[in-house]
């Protein structure tokens, strides 16, 4: 999440402290204009997350990759999706993923809406909910709320989409080494309570190095580091805050070198590793530690929440 989406969230929970603490906000830009034209990629999730959309099956003669075979009310999901133009003209479909038990779609907002986004998309929550019962199904089918991204950047698109089409192998890797995408809870490492996902093993790996880069190091000076530190044949751990550090860590997932990072957040019951990291992370090759609870709104990072990342790293590195 972005900066300026979770300094708006910050602003709104000070304004409205008693509606912050009691309400699971989902996902939404402060002051942005949700009937202007804007590209979105929307969420939702399947009450309880039950998997009432579709079955999740692997790799067979038939089908390269894993995939997502939809059950009748799963198809009536994506007949609701891709039907929202009907009402609204202006929005414009641009990719879509029904997993299981959430959805995810990219759709364009070619002109001014005549209603809020939101509209539309409890408009479409009627549509499946009906759908539902016409199939003797319970309703409701969908979660209260759900998520938005609002494209901002170039290349975004891209990647979103990306994302979408990746949906069904990440799952089938997540299920098929679970232990790794499990987050374990008040876990003592290195004499501190943290969190932690992903390959524990790597603690006992008999080579542990700290990666730890000065900001005033050049180009050169970071290259040299990390050839170094990447022949020795360890585990590198760090919190890769300095340009330096991440530029090493970068290197170590590129070259499948196991590490570990140490995160300047926890993690909810939901979390699970991004981009290189998630099949890093499926491969045995990461394991993510936080010293700190989990939490949704946005937090600069102190110097004294530096200070801690370090020290934890440095502790793991030296088995202290």
């Amino acid at each position: 999440m972005d900066e300026k989406r979770n300094e708006g969230r910050k602003q709104w929970s000070k304004k409205h402290p008693d509606v912050a603490a009691t309400h699971s906000m989902k996902r939404r830009m402060v002051n942005h204009d949700y009937q202007g034209r804007a590209i979105y990629m929307i969420t939702l999730c399947v009450e309880g997350r039950m998997p009432r959309l579709g079955t999740l099956y692997g790799p067979d003669s038939i089908h390269p990759l894993p995939w997502v075979n939809l059950s009748p009310l799963g198809e009536s999901v994506k007949a609701e999706w891709l039907g929202i133009p009907r009402y609204y003209p202006q929005i414009r479909m641009l990719a879509l993923t029904i997993m299981p038990d959430h959805l995810h779609g990219i759709l364009f907002v070619t002109e001014t809406l005549p209603v809020h986004l939101g509209k539309v998309i409890n408009g479409f929550k009627s549509g499946c909910n009906r759908a539902a019962r016409e199939l003797e199904l319970p309703v409701p089918l969908w979660e209260q709320g759900y998520t938005d991204g609002v494209l901002q950047g170039k290349g975004q698109l891209d990647r979103w989409t990306a994302y979408l089409l990746d949906n069904p192998r990440r799952l089938w890797l997540k299920r098929q080494h679970q232990d790794f995408f499990t987050v374990s809870h008040h876990l003592t490492i290195a004499g501190s309570t943290v969190s932690a996902m992903g390959n524990h093993q790597l603690l006992q790996h008999p080579s542990i190095m700290q990666v730890y880069c000065s900001r005033r190091m050049n180009d050169e000076e970071i290259a040299r580091e990390g050839d170094r530190l990447l022949a020795q044949g360890a585990v590198l751990v760090s919190p890769a805050i300095s340009p330096g550090e991440k530029a090493i860590m970068n290197r170590a997932l590129e070259a499948g070198v196991p590490v570990i990072f140490i995160c300047n957040n926890g993690f909810d019951a939901m979390a699970k590793p991004g981009g290189k990291l998630f099949d890093a992370c499926a491969a045995g090759k990461v394991l993510l530690v936080s010293p700190f609870v989990h939490h949704n709104d946005y937090q600069a990072l102190t110097a004294e929440c530096c200070r801690k990342m370090n020290a934890l790293a440095r502790a793991i590195a030296t088995r202290q």
